[in-house]
């Protein structure tokens, strides 16, 4: 863990959510006897993660639980766990027949995230790692997790894009054309980045749905453009597609 600065502020505050996990409910006298905090510095806190919705306050006894917040932290931990568990041992699979990179992806905050990665043998280096975020609207996952969201989230995200930042050589960078790419994904079921991003490389990436037929992530086969032929871009598009409908299936 990095020895880099602590937010003090920052780390009273998680310490005061920290306290529910042994208690049901605390007054604003309790967490800041508990902590060690003048009332005033604890009622800030209190406040702001109120305000957050982290914490709620009962308007009958003025006491406070975890707020809905942390619910909604916590079922999207156990939902990107749930999908890594499910898509691990097709991931496994795709990595054996192709040797390239697969990727397992889900939107967050209007980026894309990777929450798994198995690396293949073709030498080919790939800068992402689990966790890290890129552009939704010049990667294959990015633009198929577009391409099924919901209407009204999709226009909120795409106001907030403009402009499109060119990456790869072949970048989309006008909205109208990004919208008629995302139609097309959705008619054919698979979406490619082909230089989109990074120069030089190819992803293929398909839409992996939960039991509601949300989709909820994007699996993706990522290797350098010079060793995917025509005829494998083909095969590797209904195999990535066949691998997203079993971990649907099993979601």
């Amino acid at each position: 863990m990095s020895e880099g600065r602590i937010i003090q502020s920052v780390a009273r505050a998680l310490n005061i959510l920290e306290l529910f996990e042994s208690s049901r409910d605390l007054s604003v006298t309790e967490i800041a006897s508990r902590l060690d905090l003048s009332k005033s510095t604890a009622f800030g806190l209190i406040n702001t993660l109120a305000h957050k919705g982290y914490l709620e306050q009962n308007p009958r006894d003025s006491r406070y639980s975890l707020g809905l917040k942390v619910l909604r932290l916590g079922g999207a931990v156990q939902r990107h766990n749930i999908i890594a568990s499910r898509a691990k041992p097709f991931m496994e699979k795709l990595v054996q027949e192709f040797s390239e990179t697969v990727h397992l992806t889900v939107e967050r905050n209007g980026m894309v995230v990777y929450i798994d990665k198995i690396r293949g043998d073709k030498a080919v280096f790939i800068q992402s790692a689990i966790g890290a975020e890129n552009p939704m609207y010049c990667t294959a996952v990015g633009k198929c997790l577009l391409a099924y969201m919901p209407e009204a989230k999709l226009e909120r995200l795409l106001s907030k894009m403009q402009p499109l930042e060119r990456r790869g050589p072949n970048t989309i960078t006008d909205i109208a054309e990004l919208r008629q790419e995302l139609q097309a994904i959705r008619e054919r079921g698979i979406s490619i980045d082909d230089e989109e991003h990074v120069p030089g490389l190819m992803c293929i990436a398909a839409p992996i749905r939960n039991h509601d037929g949300e989709v909820v992530a994007a699996i993706s086969i990522s290797g350098a453009k010079a060793g995917i032929s025509s005829k494998l871009v083909g095969r590797i598009s209904e195999k990535v597609a066949w691998t997203a409908q079993q971990i649907s299936g099993e979601m």
